[in-house]
């Protein structure tokens, strides 16, 4: 297995490679007619994304990322079957609140998507690690991350301190999922569990890196 998982491994290196070598515009750049410059990037960047309470997902991956240390987004122009690299891993985060701008009350039921999806993407590095399936999740690690504020009138998309992170191995995932292996949800109570404890923003590469420590050992043993 040691092999198979290098083998994938290498491909994530050159995938990151190949989907983050886009240039990443600046504030300050331009848009322009007839000569004329028209309007800055930062404009278009407060037209579309100004209202932050409405984007949990984007504001989990980019914490995530920040958290890492990865500067550019590899899922913007491809499919890329999971979210980001990290050490050659693939990681998948997951997002979920209480509060939303169109709430008129607390949602307290809490769920994350696991669905699996086609691995024909990764070509035979995948097809070896996943023995062969199809469907898979494709990642190493999942990251769940809750944001935990239920106050719906003093809700701050900055305040990165109302955010949990639960870092759970992809293969533990599918350990608890035997019994249905394409099962598509799974509740914020049972990635509790799986994770044994949520981490702050501050301690979540940590625990991203023990996760991986933990994929690597149940893979080699294999």
């Amino acid at each position: 297995m040691g092999k198979k998982i290098k083998a994938l491994e290498i491909d994530v290196a050159k995938r990151k490679e190949k989907l983050t070598a886009y240039h990443a515009y600046a504030p300050d750049e331009m848009f322009h007619h007839k000569g004329q410059d028209l309007f800055s990037v930062l404009d278009f960047w407060r037209y579309a994304y100004g209202q932050l309470e409405g984007l949990a997902d984007t504001l989990a991956e980019f914490f995530v990322a920040k958290a890492l240390g990865i500067e550019k987004a590899e899922n913007v122009n491809y499919w890329t079957a999971y979210d980001m690299a990290y050490r050659n891993k693939r990681i998948e985060v997951k997002a979920t609140s209480y509060v939303h701008p169109w709430n008129t009350s607390v949602s307290k039921v809490r769920t994350f998507s696991i669905e699996p999806t086609n691995n024909s993407y990764w070509g035979n590095s995948a097809e070896g690690v996943n023995g062969g399936k199809k469907l898979s999740r494709q990642s190493e690690v999942y990251v769940f991350c809750l944001n935990s504020n239920m106050d719906i009138q003093n809700n701050d998309p900055l305040n990165v301190d109302d955010w949990i992170f639960y870092v759970v191995p992809t293969f533990e995932i599918n350990i608890y999922c035997k019994e249905n292996p394409n099962q598509k949800k799974i509740s914020l109570n049972v990635v509790r569990r799986l994770a044994k404890s949520g981490v702050a923003f501050h301690e979540l590469r940590n625990a991203v890196d023990a996760a991986i420590e933990k994929s690597d050992n149940y893979y080699e043993e294999l």
